[in-house]
């Protein structure tokens, strides 16, 4: 029988996002199905082009009810696929996936009772050069039979019939991008209210399901003692629940700890994560960041290796397909590096700093701790470039960031990236450079511009009148200076220098 994959997406305003999406699925899938619920952007139009140059795309329109269940079934009824592959908007396949779906499939078509593939979606923030959020498991890739079907108004999940089993893999990732920081509130505050809707609608009482989802709006929002509340609700449920247990107890961790709550509650809830959850590294991992924070050196370095331990053992199992130890990765290299340093031990101190950098581009402290080790301990600052521009691209924003991080390190390294990334020359620039006449004359041009925005600033707000004895604190220039701005005169040379300020005139005082 000859296998066919749909790819089916239901979408409302993406046009940001549906041009990557359908380049994805263009990658694998023999029919493309979009289903939009009400589109005022020109996400319609970029689907209409696509399909238009030959490819195999149906735009269909399906009127929003608020259930995203329905919409999701109305994109099933339509696709002739043996197979659906069925994403959001916001979610394509990794570069390294997309080979690996046909083949995946042609495995496991024959084996009639396995109906759907479990896959690791990755939460990454693009606002922040792709960070590394959190990983779950999601069913994105199953047979399209009819007893496969979307319930749940909101935070719809698939019905997998029982006599049915579904089969985890790491092979298959799929990378998310709507928990970018510019976008997630919003979307958490309409999941909320959805929410709150359909409980109302089923007499007030959430299902464990809800108080699972309850717990994850609430921990998004802020709202940490509700999250925790929840999070234990769910707990409770564990036989229905027992898919989700991992992430109740990250969500429920991670609450306690920024809920700031004591340091007793949080130790005890990670240790009940830890014994309910031996096979996931996170936890472990979590406690020894805690305990170095807290200035416990030895039970942090032990917790974090017994969290490596952990990931090694278990971390490339299709089981641990929720392992979130790369969002740690950084952070552990770093404190590692940070004991290392304590001791006197600049050499594994400086390879567990790189490390960090490797795991996480832009860990500032990571960098300025591995270059002023570096050069405290001699090394050329060309050899230090070097190694550098192996982890960066100068010739990017990586060079801002890099002039960044360094500018109060200063020194010939900093001012090659200074100078790559453009930056205006300044004060730590001159000092950078031995030239100390040019960065006394430029401190000082900086620090008579900020007295001056603070006197037009206090002028602006009305706080600042012309006979405040404050005015007696400050030199003449200020004074007159003072008196002019106050007088609503714009001819001084402050007024010309703070342009963006609009000062009163006289007559409107």
């Amino acid at each position: 029988m000859k296998i066919e994959i749909t790819a089916c997406v239901i979408v409302k305003n993406e046009a940001k996002n549906i041009g990557a999406w359908l380049a994805c699925m263009a990658q694998f899938a023999d029919e493309i199905v979009v289903v939009d619920t009400g589109s005022t952007d020109e996400t319609t139009d970029i689907v209409r082009s696509f399909a238009a140059h030959g490819k195999r795309a149906r735009l269909y329109a399906f009127p929003w009810t608020g259930d995203f269940s329905a919409a999701k079934n109305f994109a099933l009824g339509k696709a002739h696929g043996n197979w659906i592959a069925f994403l959001d908007a916001d979610e394509t396949f990794s570069d390294a996936s997309i080979p690996r779906i046909r083949p995946l499939v042609k495995r496991l078509h024959p084996v009639v009772h396995v109906i759907g593939v479990m896959c690791r979606l990755v939460n990454v923030d693009p606002n922040d050069h792709n960070r590394f959020i959190g990983a779950s498991a999601q069913l994105r890739l199953f047979r399209n039979v009819s007893s496969m079907r979307y319930i749940g108004r909101i935070h719809e999940a698939l019905s997998v019939p029982k006599s049915r089993t579904i089969e985890l893999t790491r092979d298959i990732e799929i990378i998310h991008t709507g928990y970018a920081a510019s976008i997630v509130a919003a979307k958490l505050r309409r999941n909320l209210d959805l929410l709150l809707e359909k409980i109302a609608a089923q007499g007030g009482t959430p299902t464990p399901r809800d108080e699972r989802y309850l717990m994850d709006c609430y921990y998004g929002l802020g709202e940490h003692d509700k999250a925790i509340a929840y999070a234990d609700q769910a707990l409770t449920h564990r036989a229905s629940m027992e898919d989700a247990v991992p992430h109740l107890h990250v969500i429920r961790v991670s609450a306690f700890l920024y809920g700031k709550r004591p340091f007793d509650e949080v130790i005890a809830s990670m240790d009940a994560a830890i014994a309910d959850c031996p096979e996931i590294a996170d936890f472990q991992m979590m406690k020894g960041l805690y305990l170095y924070e807290h200035g416990d050196y030895v039970a942090s370095l032990a917790d974090i290796e017994r969290a490596e331990a952990v990931h090694a053992q278990y971390g490339t199992d299709a089981q641990s397909i929720v392992d979130n130890y790369e969002r740690f990765a950084a952070s552990s290299w770093w404190v590692r590096g940070s004991i290392a340093h304590l001791r006197g031990d600049e050499d594994a101190a400086c390879a567990a700093w790189l490390e960090a950098l490797r795991a996480e581009r832009r860990h500032a402290p990571a960098l300025q701790h591995l270059v002023a080790a570096l050069t405290k301990g001699g090394a050329p600052a060309a050899d230090i470039i070097v190694l550098l521009n192996g982890l960066y691209d100068s010739a990017s924003d990586d060079a801002a960031f890099l002039a960044a991080a360094l500018e109060m390190i200063g020194g010939p390294i900093y001012i090659y990236y200074a100078t790559r990334a453009k930056r205006p020359e300044t004060a730590a620039t001159y000092l950078a450079a031995g030239r100390y006449d040019a960065a006394q004359a430029t401190a000082a041009d900086d620090l008579d511009w900020w007295y001056k925005c603070g006197i037009a600033d206090a002028v602006a707000q009305g706080i600042a009148r012309e006979d405040s004895p404050l005015r007696l604190l400050l030199s003449e220039t200020y004074r007159t200076a003072w008196q002019d701005l106050a007088q609503g005169n714009p001819t001084s040379r402050l007024a010309k220098a703070i342009g963006r300020i609009s000062f009163p005139r006289k007559d409107e005082a």
